[in-house]
């Protein structure tokens, strides 16, 4: 059967035209779910299992009581960074939604993910420096290294397409 007469599902063709973009958006995507729940589900029995995450209420106490803030604002504090976190998560499954589609604007909304992700980072790591907490900036410093290489691995993807897509009309 020539190849001009396979026909692929739509979201099938997605799958196999941006793999990279797809990969990138479901790691953020997960990366921020579970850190935004972390938040929330920390030292929780889940029944099936214990959520252990990392004891933030302890950590940001020893913040709090550094920076003179009063001890009631740790939840309100991690609860907002909990909810941007979540948001982060809500915004990359819809870019991967809009990818799996092939609607216009998917990589935009990809590369507003990534970007929003580091400004998210860029706020922890000047809380880092304030606080004095150099482990946790080397952390949220790595990840916005991270982001700028996935970044550029979907501009990458985009770039080749473009190019394969330019051989292809030239072919024909």
């Amino acid at each position: 059967m020539p190849a001009s007469t396979i026909t692929t599902p739509k979201s099938a063709l997605a799958l196999l035209r941006r793999p990279i973009t797809l990969t990138i958006c479901s790691y953020w995507m997960v990366f921020w779910l579970l850190n935004g729940l972390d938040k929330f589900l920390a030292r929780t029995d889940l029944g099936l299992f214990q959520w252990w995450g990392n004891d933030r209420v302890e950590k940001f106490g020893m913040y709090f009581e550094r920076l003179a803030f009063p001890e009631p604002m740790i939840w309100p504090t991690l609860v907002f960074a909990g909810v941007v976190e979540l948001a982060l998560a809500a915004l990359f499954f819809h870019a991967l939604k809009q990818l799996v589609r092939q609607l216009p604007g998917s990589v935009r909304l990809a590369d507003l993910g990534v970007a929003l992700s580091i400004l998210c980072f860029m706020g922890f790591a000047i809380f880092d420096v304030i606080v004095g907490d150099r482990a946790e900036l080397l952390e949220h410093s790595t990840y916005v290294g991270v982001l700028l290489i996935s970044y550029l691995a979907m501009a990458a993807e985009v770039f080749f397409n473009h190019l394969q897509d330019q051989t292809s009309a030239a072919r024909n």
